[in-house]
């Protein structure tokens, strides 16, 4: 499965867990990705369980469309996405060049990058990494700890 979201709301608190890239064909994922089926700037606080990018690769976009809370993750995977949302941007923005190339030619309109390296550049100050084992109020009456999930560095 690919895209991981979930949407909790705790003490009129709405916080996303994961805010991740749904991946596959160009056509089916565009839009997918594009849109959230919430409003961006309703989420208090979001919560990163690991870097991969089904789950931390839309949070620049996320960002890009409102949200303006803290992200939660541990250090490690905090600076895991320092390289790997970078790289998803480059590609995006590699790949809406070589698409728009091809539209110019068929007289289509051009598209743009579901988020640049601009917009993760963005995302990386709402980023705060937590050690484990540490519990931390990420909001009103909500604590979180976060410990080793074993999965990949930084996992929790």
């Amino acid at each position: 499965m690919t895209g991981s979201m979930h949407l909790i709301e705790v003490n009129d608190q709405r916080i996303l867990l994961d805010c991740g890239f749904y991946q596959g064909r160009r056509a089916e994922t565009y839009e997918r990705n594009l849109h959230f089926l919430f409003e961006p700037a309703s989420i208090d606080t979001l919560v990163l369980s690991h870097a991969h990018i089904d789950h931390s690769g839309n949070i620049p976009n996320l960002v890009k469309q409102g949200f303006t809370g803290n992200i939660w993750c541990t250090a490690a995977t905090r600076n895991l996405c320092t390289y790997m949302l970078m790289d998803s941007g480059h590609i995006m923005e590699r790949d809406v060049e070589y698409l728009n190339k091809r539209r110019r030619r068929k007289g289509e309109a051009p598209v743009e990058p579901i988020y640049t390296q601009n917009d993760v550049q963005a995302a990386f100050g709402q980023f705060i990494g937590v050690g484990l084992h540490r519990p931390v109020a990420i909001a009103d009456g909500v604590e979180l700890t976060f410990y080793n999930a074993g999965h990949i560095l930084g996992a929790a």
